[in-house]
């Protein structure tokens, strides 16, 4: 046919009209009748994944190989081709299920079904050319409505007809809710040391006031001249601010137990020894109630190793809780047994105001007592028990309590492994007293006044030469001026800290010191070691304990002189 040539085409009907086509058109029905026969023969061969026919458009995926087509199938992400105009072409099953419809159903709708316009305007930035490769996380919606964190990874796949979009659809659920738990951690971390930071900042704040009240008492309490009246009334102010401090270090234990950092000095002991001790401690709150106290110390094997002031601690917690909650005329019994080879126990029990059976594990909870209702009537915090367990476990024993109903009474028994010590031993010796006439020089640097002035008349009366100051420049300034055998320094100064001043202090004078603290944690320890300090007290500190410290250093310095 040449170029000119204009075809008629007429249908088969008897005569009947028909209509011109130009050359051109007909070049275009030929295409069109080619790629409806190659698309046949495309289905006859299974090479072609999905047929979408919309308006009078149709739209054809010629399918790729085999191996392909598996992928695509068994990815974890959502694969999808969608057209220019939104329509979906072709899904993968993963995708149908995160859009939760079926695969016929989701093949044919459109993509902004199950996202938002705003994702849809970033993905279509590669039709236009924008973008080659678009990632934008966002949500997906599913037919009912849920919707799940994904992450579109967009590109652009150009046909000989039309641009087609391919997207790939990763579900960041899991990755969301580990990212959420991590944040829930952090958030739970972050509030667990301001809860440390907190309960240590209030540890020295109520520490502090209580250092001269302590101080006070036992100075009075040495005065000869007092009425029993008197002394009977400063034995209670005594008692009262040991509670407090008690209240206070067991606070401070909770945090040692939480972090793993309750640590034990363990040493050869006697525990009939460290539980009459305990007994002497309550001995007083025992006779206050008339309770009659039945002692039947019947163990023969009681040599252990142990940490005789947490174990004293166990033993003081379970009988302060049995005078507790015992109505004043009733009785408590205390005895010991070996049940067998290498066991002590310990058997404490009351004529209390007992618990429910099923709250026997409930008491070493902490803040929990016998029962909500016990707690505000009896008073407490309700840590002993659960401080007593962890002391208890540390030494590789166990503790638990028993009852057969409310005011029935209590038994707690505590059980203990004897250990052999690998050193003989050795009764406790008692202190020498200080030998007043050979008094230390002491620096004092207190910046709390009632503590400085009260701590001062003391250390004074048992013949120390005492220089007391508020601040770390001016000890500083006197240590320049004169000559001291020992600073006793509280850690929190207004200006430069007690460890600054310790370590100044040890290299230029060689001074020993003591270092003083409301902060009594196993690392403010260790920070008062390293900076120079020879020992630390936790305040409220008991004049005694100095009393032994210092004649501990007057015997450490006579000992050096005469080796000289």
């Amino acid at each position: 046919m040449h170029n000119d040539t204009r075809a008629r085409l007429q249908n088969s009907g008897g005569g009947s009209s028909g209509r011109w086509v130009s050359e051109d058109e007909l070049v275009l029905l030929h295409a069109s009748l080619q790629e409806a026969q190659e698309t046949l023969t495309a289905i006859r061969n299974g090479e072609v994944d999905a047929i979408v026919a919309t308006g009078n458009r149709i739209y054809s995926l010629t399918g790729a190989e085999h191996p392909y087509r598996v992928y695509v199938e068994q990815m974890q992400e959502g694969a999808v081709t969608v057209a220019a105009d939104g329509l979906i072409l072709y899904c993968n099953q993963r995708f149908a299920d995160m859009v939760g419809a079926p695969l016929e159903g989701v093949i044919s709708s459109v993509i902004c079904s199950y996202l938002s316009a705003e994702s849809w305007e970033k993905i279509y930035a590669v039709v236009d050319g924008v973008e080659s490769v678009v990632k934008h996380e966002s949500v997906l919606r599913g037919w009912s409505g849920q919707e799940i964190p994904v992450n579109f990874t967009a590109s652009r796949l150009s046909l000989l007809d039309q641009n087609v979009i391919c997207l790939v659809v990763t579900d960041l659920t899991l990755q969301k809710a580990d990212e959420e738990l991590r944040l829930a951690k952090e958030v739970a971390e972050r509030a667990n040391l301001a809860k440390d930071g907190f309960l240590a900042t209030l540890s020295h704040e109520l520490r502090t006031p209580l250092t001269p009240a302590l101080m006070a008492v036992s100075a009075l309490q040495q005065d000869k001249t007092l009425s029993p009246r008197a002394r009977a009334d400063l034995a209670m102010i005594r008692r009262n601010i040991v509670l407090e401090t008690r209240l206070i270090d067991d606070l401070l234990d909770l945090t040692r137990i939480s972090h793993n950092k309750l640590e034990l000095l363990k040493v050869p002991l006697d525990l009939h020894t460290v539980l009459q001790n305990a007994v002497d401690v309550c001995i007083a709150g025992i006779e206050a109630k008339n309770l009659d106290l039945s002692l039947c110390l019947a163990a023969k094997d009681t040599s252990t190793v142990g940490d005789i002031v947490r174990l004293q601690q166990v033993f003081w917690n379970v009988i302060r809780n049995a005078t507790k909650f015992t109505p004043i005329g009733g009785a408590i019994k205390i005895s010991t047994s070996n049940p067998r080879p290498g066991i002590l126990a310990v058997m404490i029990a009351d004529s209390g105001i007992g618990f429910e059976p099923a709250d026997s594990e409930k008491l070493f909870e902490s803040f929990r007592q016998a029962g909500d209702w016990a707690i505000g009537s009896t008073g407490g915090l309700g840590l002993g028990l659960a401080i007593s367990r962890a002391i208890v476990n540390a030494h590789d024993g166990r503790i638990w309590a028993e009852s057969p109903g409310p005011n029935l009474g209590a038994t707690c028994q505590i059980e203990l492994p004897i250990r052999r010590a690998t050193s003989p031993l050795t009764s406790e010796v008692a202190p020498p007293s200080i030998v007043t006439n050979a008094g230390l020089r002491i620096l004092l640097v207190e910046d709390h006044e009632d503590t400085r002035l009260v701590f001062q008349a003391i250390l004074s009366q048992k013949g120390h030469a005492v220089e007391s100051v508020a601040t770390g420049e001016a000890a500083l300034g006197l240590a320049a001026t004169q000559t001291f055998d020992l600073v006793i320094s509280d850690l929190g100064l207004p200006d430069l800290s007690g460890t600054e001043l310790m370590t100044i202090l040890r290299e230029r004078y060689s001074l020993r010191g003591i270092a003083l603290s409301g902060y009594g944690m196993e690392e403010d320890i260790h920070r008062s070691k390293s900076a120079g300090f020879d020992y630390h007290l936790t305040k409220p500190v008991d004049p005694a304990k100095i009393d032994q410290l210092l004649a501990k250093l007057i015997a450490e310095s006579r000992s050096v002189v005469s080796n000289q």
